[in-house]
């Protein structure tokens, strides 16, 4: 996403991360090295993740899915480096987009640690949240699940 952070600005997307992580380890360990142009919040107690529905996984989709290992194999032959084991490998994630009256208008919940929305599908979906109308009901919410 850090790729295509003028194409979201052009077409008005703001991205945020959400992370469990205390702000010490995202600092020292994953984002060393990193200039991340998004805003990070934390959630040490994963009320977000609670909220939003983002569950957890097992050992196999933790460590040994298929789809996990193939995108550190990606990663890897890109020549990008491992930024190591999270605290707990069995939290999973999420990808969601919201429109400007904040209507949940794409989602996508991990199935396990290999499971991301491919960038070119958000960047779609925040081009199709810019066209909404802007509502301030929250009624009718037209949502995408991917997958």
């Amino acid at each position: 996403m850090i790729e295509q952070q003028a194409e979201i600005d052009q077409i008005g997307g703001v991205v945020v991360l959400v992370a469990y992580d205390r702000p010490g380890l995202i600092g020292t360990r994953m984002m060393r090295g990193l200039e991340v142009p998004f805003p990070i919040l934390f959630d040490p107690e994963r009320v977000a993740y609670r909220a939003w529905g983002l569950g957890r996984t097992g050992l196999f989709g933790a460590m040994l899915s298929p789809s996990l290992n193939w995108r550190y194999l990606k990663l890897l032959i890109r020549g990008e480096r491992f930024l190591g084991f999270a605290p707990d490998m069995f939290q999973l994630g999420g990808d969601f987009v919201l429109d400007r009256s904040h209507r949940v208008r794409f989602v996508h919940r991990m199935r396990n640690n290999g499971d991301r929305a491919p960038v070119a599908r958000l960047i779609a979906e925040f081009r199709n949240a810019a066209q909404a109308p802007a509502d301030t009901s929250l009624s009718e919410t037209s949502t995408t699940e991917l997958g």
